[in-house]
């Protein structure tokens, strides 16, 4: 499981990095043409980087942590993302980003779920394995109930790549195609630098500004 496996707790030297690239096909019911997919660009090295640009309203907006350093532009269209953030109790730096757990454990996780071969289904001519992944019933119950009845579909080329993935929540759904992913030991360094029409955010700021790009419904 590449995904996971970059943010796993690893041994020193053995950190690696991936981008996400693709563009949503439809969120919740609303469906988009073609030619206006949302593009959307996740990057994460870590214990120290992150990048995500993702369009809110008409507006593409990135947000980059590099280390201790953040930003997110264009600066002109965050006053949206920073109204009403609270002002107290921030953080002074930012913590590692990984899961809690090694590289062997994450082994186990697939005892956890379950795994449904849909069997092949095309996509623009593509040959794809269509799997559908949940997790196991009993276990499903144990977690809180915002983490309960998910369902992943996702769409596998002949080298086992995801090309489309269906995600389905209590909280609602979205289907993204993936243009491309790519794992390596480090990304290009230009990936992370500060654009000039950057605002400088602190920790607290560009975590809420991250999570509220992930929420948004791109309005088209």
């Amino acid at each position: 499981m590449p995904f996971l496996d970059v943010l796993s707790t690893q041994p020193a030297g053995t950190a690696r990095a991936f981008r996400l690239q693709g563009r949503v096909e439809s969120v919740g019911k609303k469906q988009f043409p073609a030619d206006q997919m949302p593009v959307f660009d996740f990057a994460v090295q870590p214990p120290l980087r992150m990048r995500l640009s993702f369009p809110v309203g008409d507006t593409q907006i990135t947000a980059c942590r590099n280390a201790q350093h953040a930003w997110a532009a264009p600066e002109s269209a965050l006053r949206p993302l920073l109204e009403g953030l609270p002002s107290g109790g921030q953080r002074k730096v930012f913590q590692p980003i990984a899961l809690p757990f090694t590289g062997k454990q994450l082994a186990l996780l697939p005892v956890l779920l379950e795994v449904q071969d849909k069997g092949s289904s095309p996509l623009e001519g593509t040959p794809c394995r269509v799997m559908d992944v949940r997790m196991q019933p009993a276990l499903d119950r144990l977690l809180p109930p915002e983490a309960q009845n998910w369902a992943l579909r996702l769409w596998l080329n002949l080298t086992g790549i995801p090309v489309r993935a269906g995600m389905s929540t209590p909280m609602g759904s979205a289907v993204v195609r993936v243009d491309q992913v790519e794992f390596s030991a480090e990304l290009p360094s230009s990936i992370w630098n500060t654009t000039e029409d950057a605002k400088i955010l602190t920790p607290n700021d560009f975590e809420q500004i991250a999570g509220r790009i992930f929420k948004s419904v791109p309005q088209r």
